[in-house]
């Protein structure tokens, strides 16, 4: 993914991301529930949470991840992130 970012285009990343870790035929959305909707499990989560740390070159802190339930919190734990590394355009 090229820099700057934009929120659409980290939803846009999200949304195929946990395209290719859901289960069932469940369309993806901002606010889906990570594990009751798109019945992701602990270790999906584990890698999904790898693949957008080298995809944004960010690191998550671990305090956070219990807190991040929507793919809307996924979002906004990135767009944090990239705030504060100046990453982020508007």
């Amino acid at each position: 993914m090229s820099e700057p970012f934009t929120r659409e285009a980290i939803e846009s990343n999200l949304i195929e991301v946990f395209s290719k870790y859901k289960h069932g035929n469940v369309e993806v959305q901002r606010t889906s529930v990570i594990t009751a909707d798109l019945g992701v499990d602990s270790l999906a989560v584990m890698e999904i949470v790898a693949e957008l740390e080298d995809t944004f070159d960010l690191t998550f802190p671990d305090e956070d991840l219990p807190n991040v339930k929507t793919v809307a919190d996924v979002a906004d734990m990135i767009v944090r992130g990239l705030k504060e590394s100046g990453r982020l355009h508007s």
